[in-house]
């Protein structure tokens, strides 16, 4: 049995379906008998949270231009489909064809935080390969990892066979290469040529050494295992054409990468160490990034994505491009990353055309000496400036992130968060009575490859005791909104973040009992943690206490171009609470990257140092203030949606018509207010499971468009399992269709059933005066209702199947469920194939079909647009 067999089985049965479909636009789906090399990417969590990922996305455009390789992929899935196919002995399978992992030359997984780590464990094992590393054969698949967490890849080793470390797009095709070049060669062969590439950790051919205490540590004559670097992004693959979701994302938006690496030097940041030196993207590359990535996608949203967006070289004259590009398409932009100053409130001004709601800044600690010890310092002046200049601009609140349980934090640093708040809310209400502060308060873990490494980390009792500080010290009265990490969280990624390969046994017996989703509070389970820390003995003391300078470290063979004696010297100098600028600013630190890339590193300075008088003459243009024109057009597309499309929710599907109608150039109109939206209505909400060949989509213009070319276009762009079936031209004061709207007819396929059955079911239902149900509402609550009247006609559909034809109506206000009919004719509500074949209007005695509805005005009708 394999998954595609099952596939529509196992997807009524799941929460969102919509997550393990594949066919949204932009997926690849290649023959496999026409590629040498199959890959999966694996992002080890939800759909909803992994498809925005662009590391993914990036590598998934990068090795799906190979003609002869494919690249597809795998989310974990929810834990009703994990238990699914579980019961079913079935894989986890690629999303595009289906195949389970074992399937494939390379499972690759992306290490965004170690509280995804047994949800890799997971995927691995439910999609049919060996668990352990030495257990695989010549005929498994190899297992890969990269990502930013890969910086200590040890807890890890006895699962992956290797493990990129840095930037992947070189690397990627070089290792595809290399799979193509050993096709049919044994395991060994394979990693050993992979083993070769730079950049590339194969931990099963490098020395490890086991010391005395059991500490399992790389030799202190290792050979460097030195990181993988993207030189130019200008000319770097981008994923224009990035997957578009059918699922709603915690990220739902285009992202567009400006820069990579960050020279700020906070002194816990492990991104900003490990992905130096800074390189930009031109201001002429993003422009034509962003235009062609909206064209591709239709998305509403574009985000300018860096670790600090505004250390951008010219960054004003940046954020002044989008916007205006933006601004034409009706997009919005977002900065998600923003400095401690008054220049971050101008920037977010420039994005925030109409309703300004929270701006969001990073101080990370609210006293001075903490300040000055993470290297991000601001005097508490500073960002009261800031404060004010956002709430004089009209933002209705600021949100501050602060961590607990930095370095020699004292309880007086705590208190210092709550006065600062204090001070802030104060001059919020000094200009408007609703100002509020939102506090983001995480605690501190000490990460692989920064100053901060040889710290210790709060245990969870004294996260919970500091927090209470905090709350009960923080402004009464609802100005303040305090959120918080919970202290078990943050215990679970110190956990391994630090530890060596023996944090494997930890991790292995933490999924066997069950743990999963680690970073999803609603999922996460202590007892399977600190049940794996009792069977393994191990030693958490250790693993959260502080470490010597001196000591050896599970990472020491890894060389991200940082020193550890800078990272040492820099350890001193947060002790002694010295500040040390931005380097492309001031001077070279010397932390080791001009050393292992002087030209690179020389180029970082010499473009900014270019750039930096344009940035200071720059000067605002002002945009012209541009009405909504008024609708000049508005046509009814009749649409019909089938195949797997009916596994989407009524808001998948909307969103779904929206892009399209945006990437199909639909010069829409749009409502006015905070919050525009496209003026694109539907005849009904169509419920999920559900086809239809007869829905109407109403869609507003501002400009008048040939509507079967439109129509056309749209039916180019469409997700599969969407159809145009035609489209007519309506009057501008045309009735709203769901207004109309007032039955459908259907085709019911009843495969539980057989048709004598069927037919003595609907003879008994026909001759019934009257068919009491009880209809379920919304929190619970019932209604009765008689259904008899609701249906219109009903016979048996000629022929061999178990099929009716009806024509449901609504009465009194209430509208006919399909899926009722199919419970009182005796059906299986989940296995019964409802298709929608018409959607009906009163006209007189007559019901006709809503697009043929008889306006007074004359309309035009264009035919023979149909695409399926």
């Amino acid at each position: 049995m394999n998954v595609a067999s099952v596939l529509d089985d196992l997807l009524a049965r799941v929460e969102k379906p919509s997550r393990y479909l594949g066919t949204e636009v932009n997926a690849i789906h290649k023959d496999r008998a026409t590629v040498e090399v199959r890959i999966t990417l694996v992002f080890p969590d939800l759909y909803d949270l992994g498809l925005g990922n662009l590391g993914l996305h990036i590598l998934y455009a990068v090795v799906n231009q190979l003609p002869w390789a494919s690249c597809e992929r795998a989310y974990s899935p929810g834990l009703d489909m994990e238990a699914a196919l579980r019961s079913r002995g079935l894989p986890l399978f690629a999303l595009e064809s289906k195949d389970g992992l074992s399937e494939f030359d390379l499972v690759g997984f992306t290490l965004q935080s170690e509280l995804t780590f047994t949800n890799i464990l997971c995927a691995i094992e439910l999609g049919g390969i060996p668990l352990h590393a030495a257990d695989r054969g010549d005929e498994d698949p190899l297992v890969c990892a990269g990502g930013p967490a890969v910086f200590n890849p040890e807890p890890l080793v006895p699962f992956i066979d290797f493990f990129v470390i840095g930037d992947g797009e070189d690397a990627i095709l070089e290792i595809c290469e290399v799979l193509r070049a050993n096709r049919g060669a044994t395991r060994s062969v394979r990693l050993s040529a992979l083993a070769r590439l730079v950049g590339v950790y194969v931990p099963a051919l490098y020395p490890f050494e086991t010391l005395a205490d059991g500490r399992i540590l790389p030799p202190l004559d290792a050979v460097p295992i030195r990181k993988r670097l993207t030189r130019d992004l200008n000319g770097a693959t981008y994923p224009v054409e990035a997957v578009v979701p059918f699922t709603a994302q915690v990220h739902d938006r285009a992202s567009l990468e400006v820069l990579r690496g960050c020279t700020q030097g906070c002194r816990f940041c492990q991104a900003g160490m490990t992905t130096r030196p800074v390189r930009e993207r031109s201001l002429e590359n993003v422009d034509r990034l962003m235009d062609r990535m909206l064209d591709a996608t239709g998305y509403e949203e574009v985000s300018l994505v860096s670790l600090s967006t505004c250390d951008y070289s010219r960054v004003r004259q940046l954020v002044e491009n989008t916007v205006a590009k933006a601004r034409a398409r009706k997009v919005s932009v977002s900065l998600p990353s923003l400095r401690l100053d008054s220049f971050s409130v101008e920037l977010a001004d420039m994005v925030a055309e109409t309703r300004r709601t929270g701006l969001t800044v990073a101080p990370e600690a609210a006293s001075p000496r903490l300040r000055a010890l993470i290297n991000k310092w601001i005097p508490d002046e500073g960002l009261l400036d800031m404060c004010e200049g956002a709430f004089a601009r009209g933002w209705t609140h600021v949100k501050f992130y602060f961590m607990i349980g930095l370095p020699t934090e004292r309880d007086d640093d705590i208190l210092a968060i709550a006065d600062l708040t204090r001070r802030a809310l104060g001059v919020g209400r000094s200009h408007r009575r609703d100002a509020r502060i939102h506090l983001g308060v995480s605690t501190f873990v000490p990460k692989p490859f920064t100053p901060f490494q040889w710290a210790a980390q709060i245990l969870p009792r004294e996260t919970a005791r500091r927090q209470d500080i905090l709350g009960g010290a923080l402004p009464r009265g609802g100005g303040v909104k305090f959120g918080r990490h919970e202290p078990e969280e943050t215990f679970l990624e110190g956990l391994v973040s630090r530890s060596d390969r023996r944090a494997g046994a930890l991790i292995e017996a933490a999924y066997r009992r069950g743990a999963r989703f680690d970073a999803w509070r609603e999922h996460r389970n202590m007892e399977a943690w600190y049940g794996a820390i009792d069977d393994t003995s191990f030693d958490v003391e250790a693993a959260l206490g502080a470490r010597e300078v001196t000591d050896r470290l599970p990472w020491d063979h890894l060389d991200v171009f940082v020193s550890k004696a800078w990272l040492a010297d820099d350890w001193q100098r947060a002790m002694e609470l010295k500040h040390a600028q931005d380097c492309r600013h001031r001077k070279c630190h010397h932390c080791g990257v001009i050393d292992a890339d002087r030209p690179l590193c020389a180029e970082m300075l010499r473009d900014h140092v270019k750039a930096r008088p344009l940035e200071k003459t720059w000067e605002r243009r002002p945009l012209p203030v541009v009405a909504e024109p008024p609708v000049a057009q508005r046509l009814w597309f009749r649409i019909s949606r089938t195949g797997t499309a009916r596994f989407l929710s009524h808001l998948e599907v909307q969103s779904a018509w929206h892009r399209a109608l945006r990437r199909a150039g639909a010069p829409l109109s749009h409502s006015q207010g905070f919050h525009p939206h496209p003026k694109v209505a539907f005849s009904s909400a169509l419920p999920t499971f559900e086809e239809s060949l007869g829905e109407v989509m109403d869609v507003s213009l501002i400009r008048r468009e040939d509507a079967a070319a439109l129509a056309r276009r749209l039916s180019d762009t469409v997700p599969a399992g969407f159809g145009v079936l035609g489209v007519r031209e309506v009057p501008l004061n045309a009735p709203s269709a769901m207004s109309l709207v007032g039955g459908a007819s259907y085709g019911i396929v009843f495969p539980d059933l057989t048709r004598a059955e069927l037919i003595a079911a609907v003879d008994r239902l026909v001759s019934a005066t009257s068919l009491p149900l009880v209809r379920t509402k919304g929190k619970g609550e019932t209604v009765a209702i008689d259904y008899r009247p609701m249906v219109s006609q009903l016979v048996v559909r000629d022929g061999d199947a178990s099929a009716v034809d009806v024509v449901l109506v609504t009465v009194d206000g209430k509208g006919a469920r399909p899926r009722e009919l199919v419970g009182l004719l005796g059906g299986d509500a989940t296995l019964a194939r409802v298709i929608r074949r018409d959607t009906l209007a009163r006209v007189g005695d007559e019901w006709v079909p809503l697009e043929r509805f008889p306006f007074e005005v004359p309309v035009a009708v264009a035919e023979g647009v149909s695409v399926e």
